[in-house]
């Protein structure tokens, strides 16, 4: 597998004295009552989790905005839908720039399938950088949780830039897989000479191995690119448009 699994979360157990202690109050000697068993804390990531939001029709799809501390360390990607009345059917946010401003919630739950909805403001362009409101309160219903990758500042560079493939079909979009910091994050919709098939969960992976792995050496719209799919096949194709391509450490525009 070219991609790290996804996260383990591990139980923290709170200490607790291993019997009853003997204590003196005012001069008579009283025994402590039993501790409680520790209860397994859940891991929690809690925090305004913003998304790129690509993808036209019934095939929509979000990317975390990641950073390389918690609690927005991990790449994660969905399959979505979208509820609000004002919202088309057939809306297309791959025309351009669009992100989800979402209200505050815990996004290891997200990660793990817990949290199936939410709502959020959708905006035209970034929302931390002068987007536009488009569409305020919408209900976002998770069809998917498609990639889960935790992320840290020391973890392996990848000699390459290798992208996640979403959707099907000829029209495509990747996302550039994050993995030692600084980084970039990056989506873009691609055309591909022939459709790529998805074997099993996991996503597909190109990889650009004439390439280096830096920021500014991203791929770019326009470009007649090949690439090699994970069985070692050379799969061609157009980059259609950039809709999101944001630099680390922090992923600011």
């Amino acid at each position: 597998m070219l991609l790290s699994p996804p996260p383990a979360y591990h139980l923290v157990l709170q200490q607790l004295p291993s019997g009853p202690e003997a204590h003196a109050a005012e001069g008579n000697p009283t025994v402590a009552p039993a501790a409680e068993p520790a209860r397994p804390a859940r891991t929690q990531r809690m925090g305004t989790h913003g998304m790129v939001l690509f993808g036209s029709g019934p095939s929509l799809f979000l990317s975390h905005i990641p950073m390389f501390h918690r609690p927005h360390d991990v790449q994660l990607l969905l399959s979505v839908s979208l509820e609000h009345a004002g919202l088309r059917a057939a809306r297309d946010f791959s025309d351009a720039t669009y992100t989800l401003e979402p209200e505050r919630f815990d996004l290891d739950a997200l990660a793990q399938g817990r949290l199936k909805q939410f709502r959020a403001t959708v905006y035209q362009g970034n929302f931390e950088a002068g987007g536009t409101p488009l569409l305020r309160d919408v209900t976002v219903k998770v069809k998917a949780v498609e990639q889960v990758r935790p992320l840290s500042e020391q973890g392996p560079a990848l000699p390459e830039p290798r992208y996640l493939v979403l959707g099907s079909g000829k029209e495509v979009y990747l996302v550039h897989v994050l993995s030692r910091a600084p980084d970039f994050d990056h989506v873009v919709k691609a055309t591909l000479d022939k459709p790529l098939p998805r074997k099993g969960p996991a996503l597909p992976v190109l990889r650009f191995e004439r390439r280096e792995n830096l920021a500014g050496e991203q791929l770019r719209a326009g470009e007649p690119l090949t690439a090699t799919s994970e069985d070692g096949q050379p799969v061609r194709l157009t980059l259609q448009r950039e809709l999101s391509y944001l630099v680390g450490p922090e992923f600011t525009p």
